[in-house]
């Protein structure tokens, strides 16, 4: 069936209501009826069987037949982002979404091209915040993931909990180890992965990193672009914890 999404303001005892653009996309798009059956989530673990009973400009209205709750992520896995150029932040939060990151912190780092004022962060972050909405959808996930607007390093570094739970940077240097030997000798419920931008952060901020205690892993022999990294880092991570 298809899934839609209505935060828990929309929910009201057995009644859901989708707002203009998913019960556009609703009625529009997957040509649903009056009586017609979908499944209903609301980002922070319930889903239901619910049934079309009425639509109009103002949205659509939804009677639940049956409901399920879904327990939070017992591993958390956050994703600090060099924020890439164009569009490719989106695709990363859409494949950290499907790979099960709970978090999505884009970074603006030394390196970074990319420069926002305040108005452009909350832009950005209601974008992203839509695209994984979108891949929730598609995966069947019923929790999404906390996507932040863009920090650079002090608000990052300063909003790290202590002590951080394992936190894991992406390393082109000789030292950095493998991040299956880490978690062998680790047992943790959260990990932190930092990937840089094109050309990597500078000395200093790979030292304030470091001195938050951050471990340097190994990408393999290979150069990695930016966004291949987190793919690489959330892949191991998800088949390790």
């Amino acid at each position: 069936m298809p899934r839609f999404y209505a935060p828990p303001s929309q929910w009201d005892g057995q009644r859901v209501s989708l707002d203009v653009t998913e019960g556009r996309h609703a009625v529009e798009v997957m040509r649903l009826k009056e009586g017609s059956s979908l499944v209903v989530f609301d980002g922070v673990g319930r889903s239901a069987v619910a049934v079309l009973r009425s639509y109009s400009k103002r949205g659509v209205d939804l009677e639940i037949e049956s409901v399920r709750s879904d327990p939070k992520p017992e591993f958390g896995i956050t994703l600090v982002q060099a924020l890439p150029k164009g569009k490719l932040m989106e695709w990363i939060v859409e494949k950290a979404v499907e790979l099960g990151a709970t978090r999505v912190i884009p970074l603006l780092s030394e390196r970074t091209v990319v420069r926002l004022d305040n108005d452009e962060r909350a832009r950005k972050q209601e974008k992203w915040f839509r695209v994984a909405v979108e891949a929730c959808k598609q995966s069947g996930q019923n929790w999404i993931p906390q996507i932040d607007a863009p920090q650079n390093i002090g608000e990052v570094l300063a909003a790290s909990p202590q002590p951080v739970e394992l936190c894991l940077i992406g390393s082109l240097r000789a030292h950095a180890r493998p991040i299956s030997e880490i978690f062998a000798k680790t047992k943790v419920d959260s990990v932190r992965l930092i990937i840089g931008p094109e050309g990597d952060f500078s000395e200093a901020e790979m030292d304030a990193f470091l001195a938050k205690e951050a471990e340097e892993v190994s990408l393999g022999r290979l150069i990695l672009r930016s966004e291949t990294a987190a793919l690489y880092m959330l892949c191991a991570v998800s088949c390790l914890k």
